[in-house]
Parts: structure tokens; sequence; C-alpha cells
């Protein structure tokens, strides 16, 4: 987990909002980075220092009967009153859309600067159990993985048998990448997981990369209307063997 990350995560980490292997990769990055330490500290002062402060105040005397006042001198001026009232909610409409357009940018800013590499690596890792990783349908056989999704997947994964190349078919499970829904096909190599997202791409803009992220290996790809993930901490000469074999 890089910095950007680890602070954009704080906040939810703080509120306890984030799933058991984020919460980790959060702490494991904080006890190795100052500078996100002390951001850590610092929110964590500001919470105490609000919860602690009494912010509640009575309201003053006489508070009650200025604002009936003012409602009467209101009603008294009723007609010039309706004219004022229908250019100011004209104007708090305007400010109340151009609010909206500004916070839907916000909210939306996380998940397209997201790093997509971190974000499979993110998913893959929190797949991962003790008995090995979670899977919706355990199978070494195409022929019942794929037909599983029908009727479950807005679309048919590609599921490859690939034992003669060395990678035994573990099964598959359902998943989500950046809100997209998503397949992870699950395949093993010598104790080694492997998992390998597709969605369905929301442009026509095809991508190819070959990276690591906190020691894991991803490679992503396009094809048609899909786009690809595949990652694990497999050797990376063998993680692109894998992926050339899928798309052969």
């Amino acid at each position: 987990m890089n910095c950007a990350m680890a602070v954009r995560m704080l906040d939810a980490h703080l509120d306890n909002e984030v799933d058991a292997a984020t919460a980790a990769d959060v702490a494991s990055h904080l006890a190795g980075c100052p500078a996100c330490a002390a951001a850590h500290e610092e929110r964590l002062a500001l919470r105490n220092a609000i919860r602690a402060a009494n912010l509640r105040e009575g309201a003053p005397e006489g508070l009650r009967e200025s604002v009936m006042r003012a409602v009467r001198a209101r009603s008294a001026r009723r007609i010039p009153s309706r004219v004022v009232q229908w250019w100011q909610a004209l104007a708090l409409a305007g400010c109340a859309a151009l609010a909206g357009l500004i916070g839907g940018w916000w909210v939306a800013q996380p998940q397209v600067l997201e790093d997509l590499p971190a974000i499979v690596v993110a998913h893959h890792v929190a797949s991962l159990t003790p008995s090995g990783p979670r899977v919706e349908v355990a199978s070494s056989d195409r022929h019942v993985v794929r037909p599983w999704f029908q009727g479950r997947a807005e679309f048919a994964p590609t599921v490859r048998d690939l034992k003669d190349q060395g990678f035994e078919l573990i099964g598959a499970r359902r998943d989500s990448i950046r809100g997209r829904e998503a397949v992870a096909v699950v395949y093993r190599l010598r104790g080694h997981f492997i998992s390998v997202y597709s969605w369905r791409r929301s442009d026509g803009a095809h991508s190819e990369l070959d990276t690591t992220v906190r020691g894991f290996n991803v490679v992503q790809w396009s094809d048609r209307d899909l786009d690809y993930a595949a990652v694990s901490d497999v050797d990376g000469v063998e993680l692109k063997r894998l992926v050339a074999a899928i798309r052969s």
C-alpha cells in the first residue's frame, strides 16, 4: 500500500469501516511510514478533541420571541415575500445543483483515481483463507465452472483447462471491481494461487499492463468487451505464461 492510498483510507480505518485485509494493510503501512503515522495520529487527536469538547449550548433567551416576530412581519408582507421567496428558491436550486455536481465528482474521485493493480491485489488477498482462496463453485472441470455463472452473472467468463501447462483449475467466484460486476477464476501452481479477474469494459480503450504491487505480480489486458487482470505471488514469468495460455 502506498502513501496516497493509505491517506485516503485513514478516516475509514479510524471508523472501522474497512474490511480486515485492508485494515491490516493500513496498519502495516502506518508501522513503516512515519509521515502517514503522523497523519493518523493527527486525525485521532482531532476526533478525540471533538468528542471531548462540549459543543452544545442552550438557545439564548428571547430567541423564540424574535423568531415569531420575524415570522409575523413576513406574513404581513405576503405578496412581496412570495417574490423574494421565488428568487431565493431559484438561487438555492442553482446552488444545490452546483453542489450536487461538485459532490458527485468528489465522491467519484477515489474510484476513478484508485490504482487498478492495487484494487485487484486487495481483492485477491481478501479472498485468501487458511484453507485456500474463497470460491463459490469449486471444480477442476471448466464444463462445471463456466455454466455455473449462467443466470448469476451478466457475462460468460473465460475459463480454460490449463492442467497440461501445470495450472490447476480450483474454481471461481463472483466479485466486484470498481463497482462493476466481476468474476474471479482461480488457478493453482505449486501451492501459489492465481486469481484471474474479468469484467465488462466501460469504454472502448484497451489496456495492457505488467506490474508488481506489494510483492504480488499483476498482468492486465483487454479482449473484445472484457477487461482482465491476473494477480498472484507466483513468479512473474509464470504469471505471464498463464496469461498467454488464456489468451491463446
